[in-house]
């Protein structure tokens, strides 16, 4: 399975998660995804991230995708996929290339 190399950057902070994924169809949701879980982890603790962002590269460092946490708030996350068996809207997702 293909590797991809999340960043997220936020607060003059860089982050960087590599994950496996089934392909590059799936990047956007999985950043849409974890866009969510920083949103929602830093509401509970009361830090604002809606400035944040997550830049996803493949194995080669193209950037794949980018994810502005300021675009997806207020949304609810989507299933992948994966999990629900059809493709989805990407809202705030900037594609390269």
């Amino acid at each position: 399975m293909p590797r991809f190399r999340f960043e997220t950057i936020g607060f003059d902070q860089t982050t960087t998660v590599e994950e496996e994924l089934a392909s590059v169809d799936l990047v956007s949701l999985r950043a849409i995804e974890r866009a969510h879980a920083a949103l929602a982890a830093g509401a509970s603790s009361g830090v604002d991230h809606s400035g944040s962002i997550i830049r996803v590269y493949d194995e080669v460092g193209y950037l794949v995708a980018t994810v502005k946490f300021s675009d997806v708030l207020g949304e609810q996350p989507e299933l992948s996929p994966q999990s629900s068996g059809m493709a989805t809207e990407e809202p705030g997702v900037m594609r390269s290339g």
